[in-house]
């Protein structure tokens, strides 16, 4: 069992989505008190009015805030931080791409770990993507070796944190989109703590994504090299 949790949500144009994101969270047995953090980022479709109605459906008695911020997933996770009740927290998307896998994992582990990182590339991991995806993460994992000197499988995905460490590796934080993830992590590993890869399933690999492999493929190969060059 999970005592308490808090779930990051950054939310950008996942209005087809995100109900039953939040009714999944909220149908876990497994977590005795949870707290979701919503962080709608300048989403083009009606995301925050369709975050509202859900929100206001639901009732006061589920604790679920809902928050904005300037467009980025990094400056969404940011935002939200500050506003962490509980000892640990999920990081993860909006339309809940590897379903509940992460927490079920977490629930029976010893909780010894600061850093509990789903990682698409851990052999129990179930994933099925497009070659162009795959392509894309191996291109990444190998610029994460080389320049940060990370052995992890894979940075960019759901994690489970300890939330006071959370709060320290914060004030480090820069970034503003995606490679938010893999900040954390290379910041989580300069500070000492304890991080472990866990398997995790891809349950949703939503069709209406924002990534694009060769845009985002430069952008990685940039926010590495200036993450390497700014820890020397």
């Amino acid at each position: 069992m999970i005592k308490e949790l808090s779930v990051i949500l950054p939310l950008h144009n996942k209005e087809h989505c995100i109900e039953h994101t939040i009714k999944t969270l909220l149908s876990v047995e497994l977590i005795e008190k949870l707290q979701i953090i919503i962080i709608e980022n300048e989403s083009t479709d009606n995301s925050l009015i369709t975050v509202k109605k859900i929100v206001s459906s639901i009732g006061a008695e589920q604790d679920i805030m809902i928050l904005t911020s300037t467009k980025g997933k990094g400056t969404a996770i940011r935002k939200g931080i500050p506003f962490i009740k509980y000892e640990w927290c999920l990081i993860t998307g909006a339309d809940l791409p590897f379903g509940t896998t992460a927490i079920e994992f977490f629930s029976k582990s010893s909780k010894k770990y600061d850093l509990y990182l789903g990682s698409k590339g851990h052999p129990e991991s179930i994933i099925s993507r497009k070659f162009s995806r795959r392509l894309y993460s191996q291109f990444f994992y190998f610029l994460r070796k080389i320049f940060l000197k990370l052995k992890y499988l894979d940075t960019h995905g759901s994690m489970i944190v300890r939330s006071k460490n959370l709060r320290e590796v914060s004030k480090l934080l820069l970034q503003k989109e995606f490679f938010i993830d893999t900040e954390i992590v290379f910041n989580f590993e300069i500070l000492k703590f304890k991080i472990i890869e866990i398997p995790i399933t891809l349950v949703n690999d939503d069709m209406i994504s924002t990534v694009r492999p060769l845009r985002d493929g430069l952008k990685i190969l940039k926010e590495t090299i200036i993450l390497g060059l700014r820890k020397k």
